[in-house]
């Protein structure tokens, strides 16, 4: 509960500091590799205000989903012309979609002419999804989890005109989302997905007045 009050005081302080900077949009899409499931895309963005040219903060949102199927061909055909059939059928398929929401601080470095260095973290809350169909014993499983983390970024940002930037970097992800939680003889049980892992990715900020 503490860590809730936390995360709604950044972001108050957030909302809060548009009333004396500039507005920024951020636009990304990267590759995430969590060491709880198969690595994948993730696209997001984040809209947040500057203080000056070096502090700003923002509210971001980021979506990450992997599929896996597992198909077993169980038939070949030779056509008359020559040309092999396979017939395929699809006995298992997994869905995994995590979704972080974070309040993040960014700090920027003067690097070079048009370039600039900079480093951000974020507390975030986590909502993984994950969805199980097994056709072949005709079993659906849906599983929830969510909790705290925190993110790391670094990377340089490329000045593209005077309200734009490229912005390229690696980051890191830190969460342990919980769910399934019940009482076994009287103690707390539940299961854990770590989705902790590094990433890297690639977008645009725009700046508005």
């Amino acid at each position: 509960m503490k860590k809730l009050w936390v995360m709604i005081f950044v972001l108050a302080l957030a909302m809060s500091a548009g009333a004396q900077g500039f507005r920024q949009l951020e636009v990304r899409g990267g590759y995430l590799n969590p060491k709880g499931t198969e690595g994948g895309f993730m696209l997001g963005g984040s809209y947040g205000f500057a203080f000056d040219e070096r502090v700003s903060l923002s509210l971001g949102a980021d979506f990450f989903k992997k599929n896996y199927t597992q198909k077993d061909k169980i038939a070949d055909k030779v056509t008359d012309s020559g040309v092999v059939i396979n017939t395929v059928t699809e006995t298992l398929e997994y869905n995994t979609f995590l979704m972080p929401l974070t309040a993040n601080i960014d700090i920027r470095f003067p690097f070079d002419q048009g370039m600039n260095f900079y480093t951000g973290a974020g507390i975030s809350y986590q909502f993984l999804f994950n969805t199980e169909d097994n056709f072949k014993a005709d079993v659906k499983k849906k599983r929830n989890y969510s909790g705290f983390g925190y993110v790391f970024r670094a990377g340089m940002e490329f000045i593209l005109g005077s309200r734009s930037a490229l912005l390229a970097e690696a980051f890191y992800n830190n969460a342990k989302l919980k769910g399934d939680k019940e009482k076994v003889e009287g103690l707390p049980v539940w299961n854990e997905v770590n989705v902790s892992g590094l990433g890297f990715r690639v977008g645009v900020r725009l700046e508005f007045f």
